[in-house]
């Protein structure tokens, strides 16, 4: 009977066809360059992380905001779409020939980084936005009485008009362009004084998405969201023009629990909204606006019996409606400078 050959690493180490097997290198040899190239990796990531959060310190400008040193987010002034605005002048002049017996006004708020530049970064320049302001002045007179707010601002530039990470008025600044709005229309402001309500102390702008990485992941600024109300203000309803669902306060206490809390005026940007009071005086006020009326509106619901608010990128409804349904004895224009120099929804719903 033959001998029969066994391989000195055992059964599993036999090589079929009597072949020895290939040795390679040992699985401790392995790990340790796997190891290796392991940590080079990460130690490039690090660097690049670290470059990219340094050069996004340096950055102080990016999609069209200045990141100020105070870690204040400011809006550059837009750029006027002159013809636009042309047209849109235009239908407010129609307007004022077919319906001289309704006063038209129009308060535009500036940028906050024209009002208070002091806060740009050192070397920011730009765009001369009182001209731009003046000059839809100029296009809009005679049909439409102008409300300067550019001049009241700047009074009152030391003060925290504008949030620092929106584009919106705060509830100081709201005041003071409802005080020049209602002056301007000689509307009767109610008696006492204006009582300020603390909503929340957590509020975080759309403006905060460009902050810095750094501190986006370390302490995101919060501020105070506040509102304004005359201590005699008059009782209202409002009135969802679009669903027709009724209200008892022009306020959405939910969206203090939601993502942007900004909705809390009127739970959202709304296409129509009608605001029934109990100021017995036969004016009623149309209003057209984008966001920024949001915060100025409501100050303005005691001195009107009845106030129509008009969103008119959301609003599919054409001017001659809303005429008939609520007789206007006065319209306000109600924009940022930044929206109306760029908006092309206003004229849609102005025209015949």
């Amino acid at each position: 009977m033959p001998l029969m050959k066994t391989n000195p690493q055992g059964e599993s180490g036999t090589a079929a066809g009597g072949h020895q097997p290939r040795t390679g290198p040992s699985s401790a040899g392995r790990i340790r360059r796997l190891r290796f190239v392991l940590g080079i990796l990460c130690a490039l990531l690090m660097m690049a992380a670290a470059v990219l959060v340094y050069a996004d310190l340096r950055r102080d400008y990016r999609h069209g905001i200045y990141r100020c040193a105070d870690g204040r987010m400011l809006e550059e002034p837009a750029v006027p779409d002159s013809l636009l605005i042309d047209k849109t002048a235009e239908t407010i002049a129609a307007l004022h020939h077919d319906h001289p017996e309704i006063s038209q006004y129009m308060m535009l708020v500036p940028s906050a980084s024209y009002v208070q530049s002091g806060y740009l970064p050192q070397g920011a320049e730009i765009r001369n936005q009182a001209a731009d302001l003046s000059s839809v002045r100029a296009k809009t007179s005679p049909a439409a009485e102008w409300i300067d707010l550019l001049e009241i601002f700047r009074e009152h530039n030391g003060e925290k008009l504008y949030y620092a990470t929106d584009i919106w008025l705060t509830g100081w600044g709201s005041r003071y362009a409802a005080r020049a709005a209602l002056e301007a229309m000689n509307a009767e402001r109610p008696a006492g004084r204006d009582i300020c309500y603390l909503l929340s102390d957590s509020f975080r702008g759309n403006l905060g998405k460009e902050e810095t990485l750094l501190r986006k992941l370390t302490n995101s600024r919060t501020e105070r969201l506040e509102i304004y109300v005359p201590e005699k203000e008059a009782v209202y309803y409002r009135v969802d023009g679009t669903t027709g669902e009724w209200y008892g306060s022009l306020y959405d206490a939910s969206a203090l629990d939601g993502s942007y809390q900004y909705d809390v005026f009127f739970g959202g940007e709304r296409a129509c909204t009608e605001i029934h009071t109990t100021a017995v005086n036969g004016e009623v006020l149309l209003v057209f606006g984008d966001r920024t009326a949001d915060s100025i509106v409501p100050m303005l619901v005691s001195s009107f019996e009845k106030i129509i608010y008009v969103h008119p990128e959301k609003y599919t409804g054409k001017l001659s409606g809303l005429l008939k349904k609520h007789r206007p004895t006065k319209i306000l224009y109600l924009y940022g400078a930044n929206s109306f120099l760029r908006d092309g929804m206003l004229q849609r719903v102005l025209a015949r």
